[in-house]
């Protein structure tokens, strides 16, 4: 499931004869160019990825994805896959109680996002519509639980928050441990998956999804596709602004309630099972 370090995986495995199965997570190609700002290095830096991705891809007895339209994306360079969703820790992600959250009150309505504070996440509209939000509804928080990886986007989050007025209704918790992600979630009202790119968009069915679903929570999305098809009830697609506020306003006003879908067929026991069938396939 890596670009470099499976290519010295693949070499030494196709050398000794031992099968490999090949985890695609995303598109590599373009998650590696996603942080390089020129556009020739950028070009450069996509196309070597994918050759090297190609490699990889051609010399394994197995490919495993996690979404079907990345299965169609790999039958356009000609390679068969199958398919193996993200999932979640049932027994981990579940319906809680709300707990207490420095800055945020019980009569408030939270706004929840849980990832990595990273620029392929629409975190600074969401931040941006704050002032117009509060006009109406001043009781709103919004809730940024994770941190930056590998850029200053958090920091320039904050302060585009202090610039426009919210910062105390924007409430940044930096890492937290992965285990205290569902007492988090517990505290949101409705929980954001505001992807960006429409190349990652048209690929994409994020963990975030089997989360916040297992969580009981309705979720204010861009367009995923794949994540559409899952079907579930829980769902609000906003094409740009207006539908972001608008949902947001319907739920206040109507009040949200708990979603109640069979998540345990999301449960990582039942992706590992797929998983071991694929391993037993390769070594028979």
């Amino acid at each position: 499931a890596n670009v470099l370090a499976g290519t010295a995986a693949i070499r030494a495995a196709n050398k000794y004869k031992v099968p490999v199965v090949f985890d695609l997570k995303d598109w590599f190609p373009d998650s590696a160019a996603m942080y390089i700002g020129n556009p020739i290095l950028k070009e450069i830096v996509r196309a070597s990825v994918l050759e090297v991705t190609k490699y990889n891809l051609t010399h394994s007895d197995k490919i495993v994805t996690v979404s079907p339209s990345l299965v169609n994306k790999l039958k356009l360079f000609g390679f068969k896959s199958d398919l193996i969703t993200n999932g979640v820790d049932t027994s981990l992600f579940k319906l809680l109680p709300k707990m207490n959250i420095p800055g945020i009150n019980i009569n408030d309505f939270v706004i929840g996002f849980s990832g990595s504070v990273e620029k392929w996440y629409g975190l600074d509209c969401m931040i941006g519509c704050m002032p117009r939000i509060l006009l109406c509804y001043p009781n709103v928080k919004l809730l940024i639980v994770g941190g930056s990886l590998f850029t200053n986007y958090e920091k320039e989050l904050k302060q585009l928050a202090k610039d426009i007025g919210v910062s105390n209704n924007v409430i940044f918790t930096g890492l937290k441990s992965y285990n205290d992600l569902p007492k988090y979630i517990a505290c949101m009202d409705m929980c954001a998956i505001p992807l960006i790119p429409e190349k990652w968009r048209n690929i994409a069915l994020p963990n975030k999804f089997f989360e916040y679903t297992a969580c009981g929570k309705p979720i204010i999305t861009t367009h995923i596709p794949d994540m559409e098809a899952m079907g579930t009830d829980n769902l609000y697609v906003c094409k740009n602004r207006k539908d972001y506020m608008y949902y947001i306003g319907e739920m206040i006003r109507n009040g949200t309630k708990q979603i109640n879908i069979d998540h345990k067929e999301f449960d990582w026991s039942k992706r590992a099972e797929e998983f071991e069938k694929i391993l037993e396939s390769v070594v028979k």
